[in-house]
């Protein structure tokens, strides 16, 4: 089948017609919830074929498909997702709204108005997208959203590096932390109590960290890793256990490393092959 944006479209419109999902109940254990980075979504917009397969094993009730803020922000760069919006209405179950800065819990959603970080710019979408459908509102709201990273994101990325390279990824986490940490009996040495943390700000800081401390000396900081990271952080937060990246932080083993120093972390397993996701979630569908 040849990739066009019609024909594509056609088959996006034709899955959300007559696609409908019938939920059961399904044990927790089997089911396979799944986060993927930005360029497999956009893979799945230039290859109908990919679509299609994909959508196939994902109506599944054993998967479910979340769309991370992550991914909102790396798409609404573009001027026109009308197509993309189409996509994710067929593929996605829930959405992840933007990562909190602290907390003990973390919500997921089934409206995609809560991928506005903005209250009083959501609030006005709600008024705008009553009684229209999935579809529409998406569109909606990749029309009416901008995202750019502040000069100051780059500065701080590079004076962070710069500390971790200098001072070591444990002072700079004792720094990072430092309202939580207490002396051991009997010693000078500081320790940090993970459980006096709130989990939200935890996870988020140890994903950071950790980027920081992969950076060469004299890597610049790309804003593409902003939403890399969110999605990473989401992954880490949500239940979500199969988790498709980009191979550059499967090599740097970025989800492990921030795993080992949270206590009682739980490991989404990782992939960066589309096909390989698509096999296994057809073998768990069986």
């Amino acid at each position: 089948m040849e990739t066009t944006e019609s024909n594509l479209s056609e088959l996006a419109h034709l899955v959300l017609k007559t696609g409908v999902k019938t939920v059961y109940l399904v044990s927790i254990a089997k089911m396979k919830r799944v986060i993927m980075d930005t360029n497999y979504w956009i893979a799945l917009k230039k290859n109908p074929d990919l679509f299609k397969e994909f959508y196939e094993v994902c109506s599944s009730n054993n998967v479910k498909v979340y769309f991370s803020y992550g991914n909102f922000i790396d798409l609404v760069k573009a001027e026109e997702q009308d197509l993309m919006s189409k996509i994710i209405a067929a593929i996605a179950d829930y959405c992840l709204p933007p990562t909190p800065t602290s907390g003990n819990e973390y919500r997921i959603s089934d409206n995609p108005l809560s991928l506005i970080p903005d209250d009083d710019f959501r609030r006005f979408a709600v008024q705008q997208t009553q009684g229209i459908g999935m579809v529409e509102t998406l569109q909606y709201i990749f029309r009416s959203s901008n995202w750019e990273p502040v000069d100051e994101f780059y500065n701080g990325i590079e004076e962070y590096r710069d500390l971790i390279h200098e001072y070591g990824y444990e002072n700079l986490k004792g720094l990072a932390f430092k309202d939580h940490l207490e002396k051991q009996e009997d010693s000078e040495k500081l320790v940090l109590h993970q459980h006096e943390l709130d989990i939200v700000k935890y996870v988020k800081g140890e994903v950071y960290l950790q980027r920081f401390q992969v950076m060469d000396s004299n890597e610049k900081p790309d804003a593409n890793d902003i939403a890399d990271l969110e999605i990473c952080t989401q992954a880490l937060l949500s239940d979500c256990n199969m988790l498709l990246l980009e191979s550059k932080w499967i090599n740097l083993e970025l989800i492990d490393r921030v795993v080992e120093n949270i206590e009682e972390g739980i490991k989404p397993e990782t992939f960066d092959d589309f096909d390989r996701v698509i096999s296994e979630l057809k073998t768990e569908s069986m």
